[in-house]
């Protein structure tokens, strides 16, 4: 192996556990209603919460959900029946939301509101490394998500 190529495994594990610790996301373990996610919402609430250090994936997270939905959701978003919402955790003003949505670091939220119910569900699929190496792969996620939220298409 050459030096190069050793300095650059050595850089990475040295730096994979600061990353996995700043963007560490907790697997959601509650079961899922599945004919729930397939009831067209009412509303939809695409929540991204960030910390306030944050790394290039949890940027490209923001940025890209925000592409996303004002790409592909404009008519929904025009109407009301779609927002999309950023939360800084580091601003006490947040606590409150952060609480109701069981944020505790950089993750995603579809909360799929019906007959004044919410259903607040974590989106932690787009953090895995195939999606977030994969932009096609990600938008195609995160669209299908919404999508579902919005219409109940499965």
């Amino acid at each position: 192996m050459s030096a190069r190529k050793m300095l650059c495994v050595l850089l990475y594990l040295s730096l994979a556990p600061g990353l996995l610790y700043a963007c560490a996301t907790p697997v959601s373990t509650a079961p899922v209603d599945a004919d729930q996610l397939l009831v067209p919402a009412d509303k939809v609430e695409v929540v991204y919460f960030h910390r306030p250090h944050r790394c290039e994936a949890c940027i490209y997270v923001e940025e890209r959900v925000g592409y996303i939905v004002n790409t592909f959701f404009q008519e929904e978003l025009s109407n009301g029946r779609l927002t999309y919402k950023i939360f800084d955790l580091g601003d006490k003003e947040n606590a409150a939301i952060a609480n109701e949505y069981g944020a505790i670091g950089s993750q995603l939220f579809i909360n799929t509101i019906k007959d004044g119910d919410s259903h607040i569900k974590h989106i932690d699929r787009i953090w895995y490394w195939d999606c977030l190496d994969d932009q096609e792969l990600f938008d195609k996620t995160v669209t299908d998500i919404i999508k579902q939220a919005l219409y109940g298409e499965g």
